[in-house]
């Protein structure tokens, strides 16, 4: 049964193509040109797809290669970068404690002299009134 339907199948459409070919509106030679001129279009717009698909695989390629460098080149990088911080940390610690120490003594002393001009106005104060 398929047999016999892929017969009917291949009978049908060499009569149709026959048949199209004998009733064409163009001249063989026109027909032929055309069907030449639309085969080369499409070999070339595969070329060009090929092509260009070529060229994207290899971006990525290089894309991957230039990432992959981009990353040793971070992890080589970045210990370096976190010593020279620390450094620049411990330094400046080293220099802004003993300004905090005197700053922290000037505070007390100002509160001193805070306390001890707040007791005399209120000795002051209370003398006046006596």
């Amino acid at each position: 049964m398929i047999k016999n339907f892929v017969k009917g199948l291949f009978f049908g459409a060499c009569a149709g193509s026959l048949g199209g070919l004998l009733w064409a509106p163009r001249s063989g030679k026109k027909t032929q040109q055309l069907l030449k001129d639309y085969v080369d279009e499409v070999s070339d717009s595969l070329d060009d797809a090929a092509d260009s698909a070529k060229e994207f695989q290899e971006s990525v390629k290089n894309f991957g290669t230039e990432m992959s460098h981009t990353q040793k080149t971070i992890q080589e990088t970045i210990p370096s970068v976190m010593d020279s911080l620390q450094k620049d940390i411990e330094a400046f610690q080293f220099q802004a404690e003993p300004r905090i120490e005197r700053a922290n003594e000037q505070a007390e002393k100002l509160q001193t002299h805070i306390a001890d001009f707040s007791a005399d106005m209120s000795s002051n104060a209370t003398a006046d009134k006596n």
